[in-house]
């Protein structure tokens, strides 16, 4: 997964998160064998809610008027995620899923940072932040 600078929000704690993101993707899609794919799996179900809870915060702290559509989203995105995980695991870990999962991810991350990331990023810095 590709990560260009149209990606970027222009606030460096959610780009670096976002990069994070992108790069943990490219490992799943690279990992050899089944512990390092689960590894990988793990390791964005966690960063995925750590990463959702900083731009909460965000919100929060400048009282974004669309923060809770934002977070449903996230919501949403935490949910087919574990979906997506639990599908894996009970398959077998096998190759199809980890195509499915990437697929889902790459285009939820790339459609969420078009659109609600950066809009937020657009009223965030408007505020001087």
């Amino acid at each position: 997964m590709l990560w260009t600078a149209t990606l970027e929000t222009g606030i460096p704690k959610i780009d670096e998160q976002h990069k994070e993101l992108f790069r943990q993707v490219d490992v799943l899609m690279d990992a050899k064998n089944q512990n390092r794919l689960q590894e990988t799996l793990d390791f964005l179900g966690q960063y995925v809610v750590k990463h959702f809870g900083d731009e909460q915060v965000m919100h929060a702290s400048s009282n974004y008027p669309k923060a809770a559509a934002h977070k449903q989203m996230h919501t949403a995105f935490i949910a087919t995620f574990k979906e997506l995980k639990q599908k894996f695991e009970s398959s077998g870990h096998n190759l199809t899923m980890v195509m499915e999962i990437n697929k889902v991810v790459v285009g939820w991350l790339k459609d969420h940072i078009m659109r609600h990331d950066k809009e937020f990023a657009a009223y965030y810095k408007g505020l001087g932040k």
